[in-house]
């Protein structure tokens, strides 16, 4: 039914309000999402014009806006009952005029209203079609005009397409990195990290182009990075079998710094790492870069390029303290009302996440 109606969106709704927007007498939903669009209007486009008939209740015994009111309106067809409340859903009001649909051939034969102070009131002066007040006390119905009409200016904007994701994330906490191996171009194993230097670890596959577009740029900068104190090294994610196609690249890409092999196993043991991170998981993509800190922790990470100012700022992401990090985390800047979480809870958050 969501679907042929119009309603099987991906969206991350939070609220849902209902009222008659554009007055052709159906009812018509603005949805609130968390994520984009952020509000969204559905208009109903029923042809069923004007069969409906529509009150708005003022209380005078009672609370002015008649919240816990009820009314009764019996037609030729039945009785239908709507009643008045504060608040329809989670973080939802929708319009405080209640709405009866009606059919074509249907008519209005009575009006009754159960006030929240306890009595009933009949009103008459109620036709199909029609927009009435109904006033405690007074007994026949009041048209009520509409309000005035607003409208929207539409016009073509340009807009930029934007990732769905950031290109890099900074962690709110340092983040223990499983301890791996990776296989030197002279065959030896080395463990990933065990001198105790700032690593920054760019994983590629040779057969895209853009892995070979960063090596070209790894190797401009190399120095640059060695001079901030930070270690390069790239690993091929081709696997032993594709060796030579890895060697071309490097030969290619003239890359002269610290390079290596990891095996499928060990890469896949990185996804998991990442999956645990993020309720939202995203595949990785190559090139694919960590920086780690001397102590082995994960401090950024990098699903993309990594440019000049992102090189330029991972000094000072090694130095930050616990409260610096837990600050500048978040794209959006703003107030915490927490605190930074101690590392033995990262610790066995996650390993519980990677199922350890």
């Amino acid at each position: 039914m969501s679907h042929l109606s119009g309603l099987g969106l991906d969206d991350d709704g939070r609220a849902l309000a209902v009222c008659d927007w554009d007055r052709d007498g159906d009812q018509d939903i603005w949805l609130r999402n968390r994520n984009a669009p952020r509000l969204r209007l559905m208009l109903n486009g029923s042809e069923n014009n004007n069969a409906s008939v529509s009150f708005c209740l003022e209380g005078v015994s009672c609370n002015r806006d008649a919240i816990g009111a009820k009314v009764s309106l019996k037609t030729n067809n039945g009785i239908m009952v709507r009643s008045l409340r504060a608040g329809e859903m989670f973080l939802s009001q929708s319009t405080k005029c209640l709405h009866f649909g009606m059919g074509v051939n249907e008519r209005v034969m009575n009006v009754v209203v159960s006030w929240p102070g306890g009595g009933e009131e009949s009103f008459s002066g109620v036709k199909r079609g029609g927009r009435y007040l109904l006033k405690e006390g007074e007994g026949e119905a009041i048209e009520n005009p509409l309000p005035p009409e607003i409208s929207f200016k539409v016009q073509d904007i340009d807009v930029e397409k934007k990732n769905l994701v950031s290109d890099y994330i900074y962690l709110p906490v340092e983040v223990p990195f499983p301890q791996l191996s990776y296989r030197a171009p002279d065959a030896k194993m080395k463990k990933l990290g065990a001198d105790a230097i700032p690593l920054l670890v760019t994983f590629w596959e040779s057969s895209l182009d853009d892995s070979a577009t960063e090596l070209i740029f790894l190797e401009k900068e190399r120095l640059r990075i060695n001079s901030l104190g930070i270690r390069a090294l790239t690993l091929s994610v081709d696997g032993i079998e594709s060796a030579g196609l890895a060697y071309d690249l490097i030969t290619k890409s003239k890359y002269k710094g610290d390079w290596g092999f990891i095996t499928e196993d060990l890469f896949g043991m990185i996804k998991r790492w990442q999956r645990a991170l993020f309720e939202r998981y995203v595949d990785i993509e190559f090139p694919f870069s960590l920086l780690l800190n001397g102590k082995g922790n994960c401090v950024a990470i990098y699903r993309s390029h990594v440019s000049d100012g992102l090189i330029q700022g991972m000094p000072q992401l090694l130095r930050m303290d616990s409260m610096t990090r837990w600050h500048n985390a978040p794209l959006l800047r703003g107030s915490w009302f927490t605190n930074p979480v101690n590392k033995d809870y990262v610790r066995l958050f996650l390993g519980k996440r990677m199922g350890e």
